[in-house]
């Protein structure tokens, strides 16, 4: 009956002490992340807090794309209207902050083709470059570029691609803005 006791006894330890490792470890675990400075993207508090009237002006087109410039535009100032805390204004004057910036880069190029090397699938990718400043030029809060990419099909009816190839523009338009909205609140 001690033989069988002590085996008991062995063996209860041993998961007792494995338990108290696990333990330690989730416990360490969650402390070590808790003071990693992890949080969600587009939640930081890198804007200073009297930053709240935001301009965001009309963004230069350096490509041969027509128009690009307005839709990325527009969603920037969707981005920042649809969150609290900002105001987006109309008037450069009645700023705390301006958004400036240049649409460096649009290029398409085909990335899948079919049996009879027909092109079936384009990659739209688009480069953006962004400085976000105090009204009056004196401090610069953040400043960067954002490129995205976004992938359409092809057609062999032209109005339809060219459809393919706009709605990619929007995509690509929408997932920048909202990248440049997170890179501004959290500084990265």
């Amino acid at each position: 009956m001690s033989s069988v006791w002590r085996y008991t006894e062995q063996h209860l330890g041993r998961y007792l002490a494995r338990y108290v490792r696990v333990g330690i470890s989730i416990c360490i675990g969650a402390w070590l992340l808790s003071g990693c400075g992890y949080h969600l993207p587009g939640r930081g508090d890198a804007i200073p807090a009297d930053v709240q009237k935001i301009y965001i002006a009309l963004l230069d087109n350096r490509t041969t794309q027509p128009f690009i410039e307005n839709t990325l535009t527009s969603e920037v100032r969707d981005q920042f209207t649809r969150r609290p805390g900002f105001e987006v204004v109309s008037e450069r004057d009645k700023a705390d902050a301006v958004i400036t910036g240049a649409i460096t880069r649009y290029t398409t190029s085909a990335i899948a083709y079919d049996e009879k090397d027909n092109i079936r699938e384009y990659r739209a990718v688009m480069t953006a470059e962004f400085r976000f400043e105090r009204i009056d030029g004196s401090e610069v809060l953040w400043q960067g570029n954002v490129t995205w990419d976004e992938e359409f099909m092809a057609d062999r009816d032209r109005a339809l691609q060219l459809n393919y190839e706009t709605e990619a523009q929007e995509t690509l338009s929408s997932r920048l803005a909202s990248e440049l909205f997170n890179r501004i609140v959290d500084n990265f």
